[in-house]
């Protein structure tokens, strides 16, 4: 009877440490593979560093606004795009908008420089250089946050001002529940007050220089000057009607259309060479130098 007892209870005492190294195999595997997962995954907007700051987007957008499919219209974002086509236009603002919900971003602040930086946002060199600007959206349940990024060819543009926009976008969401009315509300205010601190960059135009032809005097001898013309016309045009046929005959032909002439065998030379119209996408041009955010 007593062996029997020392059976089961070495038997429970088995069962109860296979149980327990079980149980802790599991729990091992399993936080093992949620570490695995946080190491993954991409890290926070605002939380990473350069070069590229946590981000992957292409340099060159097809708006100003960056992931705004999941919160405005089509609409509304080409309405902001040209606002901000014309602000970069006349050089003074180079300025995208990015939405981003709230379990994305971590920093704020930083989440709109570092996209400043990376999108290298900013005239490269310049009067105006360095004039790239950020606006960063975060989307929380019920409102919507809102911050900048400013580079340092910007300064009049400052922060009591830049902060009343960022609130007026706010109430507007808040009142409207609309995003379109929120980047518009923004856009349109952030246009007049960059236009009240600079005036549109005009550049230069180079005036064409005009050949001043010396004029043929007047009277008697300016017949004579004008037949004297005349004449020579003639003889070049019967030099050239003399020299074209023996031009023919040794393999070389005149191509009045080409302006030249070309041998038969020689290869020709393509006419221009110019880039194509500009492109629609935007992007920044420069080093996406930033020295504030808010």
């Amino acid at each position: 009877m007593d062996r029997n007892i020392d059976r089961r209870g070495i038997t429970l005492i088995i069962v109860g440490v296979t149980t327990v190294i079980v149980l802790a195999l599991s729990l091992s595997v399993y936080f093992t593979q949620v570490g695995a997962e946080a190491n993954f995954a991409e890290p926070l907007c605002g939380s990473a560093s350069a070069p590229d700051y946590g981000f992957n987007y292409d340099l060159q957008q097809a708006h100003w606004t960056v992931d705004w499919q999941d919160y405005a219209s089509e609409q509304a974002v080409a309405e902001v795009d040209t606002i901000l086509d014309q602000l970069n236009g006349d050089s003074i603002a180079q300025t995208m908008i990015l939405i981003k919900p709230q379990e994305q971003v971590g920093n704020r602040v930083n989440c709109a420089v570092h996209f400043l930086r990376y999108m290298q946002l900013g005239l490269p060199t310049g009067e105006r250089k360095d004039n790239g600007f950020v606006f960063l959206i975060v989307v929380e349940p019920t409102r919507i946050d809102v911050h900048y990024g400013v580079g340092l060819g910007l300064p009049a543009l400052t922060a009591s001002e830049l902060t009343t926009l960022n609130r007026a976008a706010e109430d507007a969401y808040q009142s409207t529940h609309s995003m379109d009315q929120a980047l518009l509300t923004l856009v349109q205010g952030f246009d007049t007050l960059a236009r009240s601190n600079y005036a549109p960059l005009i550049s230069p135009t180079t005036t064409p220089e005009t050949i001043n032809l010396p004029a043929l005097p007047s009277g008697p001898l300016g017949i004579l000057s004008m037949c004297g013309l005349l004449c020579l016309g003639v003889l070049f045009l019967l030099f050239m009607l003399w020299m074209l046929p023996k031009l023919a005959r040794s393999g070389i032909g005149f191509n009045p259309g080409m302006g030249g002439f070309g041998g038969s065998r020689g290869a020709g030379f393509p006419l221009g060479g110019g880039r194509g119209s500009g492109s629609s996408t935007r992007g920044g041009s420069g080093g996406g130098r930033a020295n504030r955010g808010n």
